[in-house]
């Protein structure tokens, strides 16, 4: 071979591997996406905090009515203490007359049985060899007092978790949902938890001409306006904090806040259907919205 072909070969080699490609828009998110689920796979294996998925629900009254949880939500499978989950709550108008809102919200909690063995104060979570029923299903709190009772497991990354005590609220008695600025808070099982709501959250009727609040009665936030189709309540909830002081026996912990909302049309029916005392402060409030 003589020399210039040599030499010419040689410099076809060198300008491909000085080629490039431009780099496929498309598949730019793919490679984030991974990067971001394996840094969550890395946070679950050192502090193993989770939490499972919210909930929520929706109820409404009349033929033409229809309203439904509006939020952004932060979906958080490791918590860990003195992190924040963004959890905004807003109720909107999907249907096609003007609505009256009222909220109400659950608190659910499962702990993990910890594993003392070794005394040193490292409180890792303890591990059964296999499956023990009734199991722990993370999405269906239903399960999780039975398991709590019974010892049963969750399973999360292929290792089983012992379930030891559970907070599940009865919602048909309406007496269980959670209580704003409730006294008795300090001393439950919840007491590490803590909600960030917003300033327009009243327990008693505001000052005159104050517009687009919430007033909290008997575990039910009432929105003050007369919500027109396709409008949104102003937020209830904006997010909600894990105290950097929890305690050990948190860790692991399956925790959900659901949102249950009630709308019903501007009619006298719904202090009936609500309860509203004739002389309180929702009815009050209600009163120059409501036909008869």
């Amino acid at each position: 071979m003589s020399k210039r072909k040599r030499m010419g070969r040689l410099l076809k080699k060198k300008q491909k591997k000085k080629r490039s490609f431009p780099l496929n828009s498309n598949k730019l998110p793919i490679l984030l996406l991974v990067f971001f689920f394996s840094s969550l796979m890395v946070l679950g294996s050192t502090y193993a905090w989770f939490t499972s998925e919210a909930e929520k629900e929706n109820n409404f009254i009349g033929t033409r009515l229809a309203a439904e949880i509006d939020e952004d939500f932060e979906a958080n499978y490791q918590w860990q203490p003195g992190l924040t989950t963004q959890k905004v709550v807003r109720v909107k108008n999907t249907g096609n007359v003007p609505a009256l809102i009222r909220v109400a919200f659950y608190e659910y909690l499962l702990l993990f049985e910890i594993d003392v063995t070794d005394q040193t104060g490292n409180g890792n979570l303890k591990l059964a060899s296999g499956e023990i029923m009734p199991s722990v299903d993370s999405k269906k709190v239903e399960t999780w007092a039975p398991a709590a009772q019974a010892g049963g497991t969750y399973k999360y990354d292929e290792k089983f978790y012992i379930a030891k005590e559970a907070v599940v609220p009865d919602r048909s008695t309406g007496t269980e949902m959670f209580k704003f600025q409730d006294v008795n808070r300090e001393s439950s099982l919840f007491k590490w938890f803590e909600l960030n709501m917003p300033n327009h959250i009243y327990t008693t009727t505001p000052p005159a001409g104050t517009t687009d609040y919430w007033l909290y009665s008997d575990g039910y936030f009432y929105y003050s306006e007369l919500v027109d189709p396709g409008q949104s309540t102003a937020p209830v909830l904006n997010s909600i904090l894990l105290n950097a002081s929890a305690p050990n026996k948190y860790k692991g912990a399956l925790y959900q806040f659901n949102p249950v909302m009630d709308a019903h049309d501007a009619t006298e029916v719904i202090l009936d259907t609500w309860g509203l005392p004739q002389l309180g402060a929702v009815h009050e409030m209600y009163r120059d919205y409501l036909e008869k």
